[in-house]
């Protein structure tokens, strides 16, 4: 019963935090899953074009800047959030576990936030307080990044291959919401790029 009702408020949450009152269209298509192509069937087919993502510079909690350019030669797991979003909260002791399980891995895990600039106290504390590892990252609201990758809700996942080019625009994210544990399709697709 207490599963249930988790599953339950993080669903009302996470609807609750939609950047976006229009109507996100999505393609049913029997090779997506979680809005995420099926890496093991696209490769067979003839793939897209990749699109170079667009690039940033943005400061950690210590004032370090970084390009996307840092990041080139690994695979960036980018997770965009902020810490007033009960959705985001959630997925972090579940990116943490992932960071831990794929700490050998050509994958740098990336998590910027759009917080406003007068909550950037507020971020700073809860990076501390929650001994938030990988690349954490401020962008704000008031940085063009959310527009540039065209963020439409949080939290989004994204996957930039060693390039810095979008893999997958709408990642899996580190919980599964209907498992309640960590997600087995990004587990998937990080094994693929190991």
């Amino acid at each position: 019963m207490k599963t249930k009702l988790l599953i339950l408020s993080i669903l009302i949450t996470f609807f609750s935090c939609n950047k976006s009152d229009q109507k996100i269209e999505e393609s049913i298509d029997a090779k997506k899953i979680d809005s995420v192509i099926d890496i093991e069937s696209h490769e067979t087919e003839n793939p897209k074009e990749l699109v170079k993502a667009p690039d940033f510079s943005l400061a950690d909690i210590n004032g370090k800047r970084y390009d996307l350019a840092d990041f080139k030669g690994k695979y960036i797991y980018l997770d965009i959030w902020a810490t007033w979003c009960g959705p985001c909260k959630v997925q972090i002791p579940f990116m943490k576990e992932l960071e831990k399980q794929f700490q050998n891995a050509p994958i740098y895990f990336v998590s910027i936030s759009l917080d406003k600039l007068e909550d950037k106290p507020v971020w700073e504390k809860m990076v501390r307080e929650n001994q938030m590892s990988g690349v954490q990252l401020f962008a704000g609201q008031e940085d063009n990044f959310g527009f540039d990758y065209k963020i439409e809700y949080i939290p989004t996942f994204m996957i930039l291959d060693k390039e810095g080019n979008t893999m997958i625009d709408r990642a899996p994210a580190p919980m599964d919401y209907q498992t309640g544990k960590i997600n087995k399709e990004l587990v998937d697709i990080f094994k693929m790029m190991n």
